[in-house]
């Protein structure tokens, strides 16, 4: 999304209400990053503070998968099975509302939501992240460093996702560096990430079209940012930090490739990810492959409206600009959540949810 000025400022970090009439508002501080610690594993690191309106609940999540896996074809079958590492650690801290805290600073917000989770947004675009269990389970202290300007969702005047459903907000990705302890162990952390700062109204899941695609595609040339409901909204931004050029606007193509059933999602994912945004200056392409995945939601169980992170390992791309020169991209990483508008009904062959060999008829019934 185009807008007249999209610096970020500290009033939009400090956002939390909007003017409209809400039925089910909500607001968040959050983020995802891709990064590999000194032990030379790829961490998927995520976490969020969200408030939601309804329920009357301050929420923290706190969670992160590590390590690679694969896909594997079942025998005598046309489909294949989704085999990764998934999530290590995945908590909620349910507080009640007015637990989240806002301090406004001279140069910075600073944002907390019990002992678990503290943000401080610096007035430069970066985050500095304190996350707890406070069990000694998990804790990291890591900087999120944006560069340009991110994708915007609405600022002063709102985006529509839907006819009702209105955003505020932004996702931004950026370089990542810190340190994590898991038990004990303390692993300095290098990357890029994408961050989200949000303020939502009335969304609702059944109206997104099927399928949804968030996250982002870094390489050390090239930042995005993208948003694609299948069906509706399609939106992107991209910074080229070798050339200091922003592009909000333009045409994006996300395909998938490559279908996996992943039991813990009840559902297919891509494998692979070939993305094409053609903007103002020329064409970016990039190939992304699914190393692990893990599924999220406010409950632990399979969602009505199935959600997952998949984090993407190996990842290629190339910018061709308009007089037909090639810049082959480096260091590719990200990560993408998606969301389908339900569940896949048990009518499928039941070798995609158990390992166990059956006789006979292969088929449930609703």
């Amino acid at each position: 999304m185009k807008i007249e000025n999209p610096k970020v400022t500290l009033a939009d970090e400090a956002r939390n209400g909007v003017e409209e009439e809400v039925r089910s508002g909500f607001l968040d501080w959050l983020l995802e990053f891709n990064v590999e610690g000194d032990d030379g594993e790829i961490y998927a690191l995520g976490g969020s503070i969200l408030s939601l309106a309804l329920e009357k609940m301050d929420l923290v999540n706190l969670c992160y998968a590590k390590g690679k896996g694969g896909v594997r074809q079942l025998k005598n079958s046309i489909y294949k099975i989704a085999e990764y590492p998934g999530a290590c650690m995945n908590h909620f801290y349910r507080n009640p509302q007015g637990t989240l805290q806002i301090e406004k600073k001279e140069s910075s917000v600073v944002v907390t939501c019990g002992p678990q989770y503290r943000v401080e947004c610096f007035d430069n675009g970066t985050w500095h992240l304190s996350l707890d269990t406070c069990d000694g389970e998990y804790k990291a202290d890591l900087y999120h460093r944006a560069h340009g300007y991110p994708l915007w969702y609405g600022r002063e005047k709102p985006s529509y996702l839907t006819q009702h459903s209105i955003t505020y907000g932004y996702n931004w990705s950026g370089n990542v560096d810190g340190e994590i302890v898991l038990n004990g162990k303390t692993i300095k952390v290098k990357g890029t990430g994408q961050r989200e700062r949000y303020v939502a109204v009335d969304s609702s899941a059944a109206e997104l079209g099927g399928w949804e695609d968030w996250g982002f595609i870094t390489f050390n040339e090239i930042h995005s940012s993208m948003y694609d409901m299948r069906l509706g909204m399609k939106d992107f931004a991209i910074y080229d930090l070798e050339h200091d050029r922003y592009y909000p606007e333009g045409e994006m193509t996300i395909e998938h490739e490559d279908w996996a059933f992943m039991r813990e999602l009840d559902g297919f994912i891509p494998v692979y990810y070939n993305i094409r945004i053609k903007v103002e200056d020329g064409i970016f392409e990039a190939r992304a492959h699914v190393c692990n995945a893990r599924t999220w939601g406010v409950t632990f169980k399979v969602p009505d409206n199935p959600v997952a992170t998949l984090i993407f390992d190996n990842v290629t791309g190339k910018f061709t600009n308009n007089d037909g020169t090639v810049r082959i991209l480096s260091g590719g990483r990200g990560s993408m959540s998606v969301r389908q508008w339900h569940a896949y009904p048990n009518i499928l062959p039941r070798e995609l949810y158990s390992d166990e060999v059956k006789s006979g008829e292969k088929f449930e019934t609703l």
